[in-house]
């Protein structure tokens, strides 16, 4: 007999549990049918079998899912209960990686993902340092090829600041070196301050009256953080030959290099590099100067920064005040007035007045037969080069198809439309 239709087995079965566990099961509040009160029982047969097929069901469907993922190391489908998730610093992105990459194999020293030794391709540099077989590719790895696109960043550099400044040149070396004797550069007397990951180095010094720089860039570097970083250094050679000594004795740690990284950054948005600027804005060891360096050229414009350079009465720009950058103290000619009596070994070309054309303009044709450039509606231009320019109060994306010396051909790539822009009148179309 049934222990709920029996009185006394019914009470014997509530009583019986309390032999075995210090609290009484509860007895139930409301008397339901037999049925029911089986089917609705914790340990009922149908509740556990229910149990056991919801789990089949998690085994067969989500798990199989898991397990079709790709190790983004080795290419092969990740058969391991285990997945490993590793942030990819090329893509920017989290990818998946089986637990024998992620245990066994080295880290890439530049995604920093486990770097597949088996793959065609892979690299160990002398220095101890690992490359993956995809990023090997793109490194800069012999002295030839470092100094070819040394002269191509100079050269991008010269054409895209020739209105504002013009770098070193015939009084610089350049090398490439491996991690250790980098890392030897930089810690020689003052050069001790911290930097998360050295790329490149620039020792300027006096000899025999005359000054020279000596650059030194990391090899196994990818061409794009080569490119930026042979910019950056760049950037230190133009300020230790142009600014006073006292004005960048004055600076704060980070703020030449905030300065310097602008360079970097301003010649990869040239590049249409959006990666590259994306990695620039996310290296923390300029302490947001280089944020706000890039901030005051987008408001004021390049000329203002240069001024805050040279004659700045801060040690650092302000993030809670922009407009600081306007606070300079001009020497006085003739008097050497102020806290700067030097003026730059090369002087800064001035542009005209800031205007508006309300249509495509020719401001200025720098002529050379090899890498001409030309200013239009106050932007240089190279040929081959497309870049935004402000026409009244809209933008315009165009095209820099050719220059000659004394006009210039764009095409507009919004309607495909292309013109002859004539240096001292307006613009012709054809």
């Amino acid at each position: 007999m049934n222990a709920w239709t029996n009185p006394r087995a019914a009470v014997s079965y509530f009583l019986k549990p309390v032999a075995n566990k210090r609290k009484p099961r509860p007895q139930p509040v409301l008397e339901l049918p037999a049925r029911r009160r089986q089917f609705g029982s914790p340990f009922s047969p149908l509740r556990k079998i229910a149990q056991r097929f919801f789990c089949f069901l998690l085994l067969t469907t989500l798990v199989p899912a898991t397990l079709a993922q790709i190790c983004a190391s080795c290419g092969q489908t990740i058969g391991a209960l285990t997945i490993y998730t590793v942030y990819d610093e090329v893509r920017q992105e989290k990818v998946f990686v089986c637990p024998r990459c992620e245990e066994e194999m080295p880290d890439c020293f530049v995604c920093g993902l486990p770097a597949y030794t088996n793959a065609p391709g892979f690299l160990v540099l002398p220095d101890g340092r690992v490359l993956c077989a995809r990023d090997a590719r793109t490194a800069v790895l012999t002295e030839q090829q470092g100094l070819d696109l040394y002269h191509e960043v100079q050269d991008n550099l010269n054409r895209l600041f020739s209105r504002f400044l013009q770098l070193p040149d015939n009084n610089i070396s350049f090398e490439m070196v491996d991690r250790v004797h980098i890392q030897e550069l930089f810690k020689t007397a003052g050069n001790d301050y911290s930097c998360p990951n050295v790329m490149g180095f620039t020792l300027s010094e006096r000899k025999n009256g005359a000054l020279r720089h000596r650059i030194s860039l990391m090899s196994g570097l990818p061409t794009q953080w080569f490119q930026a970083t042979c910019a950056h250094e760049l950037g230190h050679a133009w300020v230790a030959q142009n600014v006073p000594p006292a004005r960048r004795k004055a600076f704060e740690r980070s703020t030449e290099e905030g300065f310097c990284e602008l360079t970097s950054y301003l010649l990869m948005d040239s590049l249409h590099d959006e990666a590259g600027k994306a990695h620039i804005l996310r290296n923390a060891y300029t302490r947001g100067q280089v944020q706000l360096f890039l901030a005051a050229e987008q408001k004021f414009g390049f000329n203002d920064v240069l001024d805050w350079m040279f004659y700045g009465t801060d040690d650092r720009l302000s993030a809670d005040d922009p407009d600081r950058i306007h606070n300079v103290q001009m020497p006085r000619p003739g008097h050497g007035a102020g806290p700067i009596a030097a003026t730059p070994i090369y002087p800064i070309l001035r542009a005209g007045p800031a205007t508006e054309p309300s249509v495509l303009v020719v401001q200025a044709i720098f002529w050379d037969s090899r890498r001409p450039s030309a200013i239009i509606n106050g932007r240089t231009f190279g040929p081959g080069e497309e870049g935004r320019v402000l026409v009244g109060t809209n933008h315009v994306v165009v095209r820099c198809l050719a220059i000659q010396e004394d006009r210039v051909r764009i095409r507009d790539t919004t309607g495909g439309k292309e013109q002859e822009l004539i240096l001292g009148s307006h613009d012709r179309n054809h």
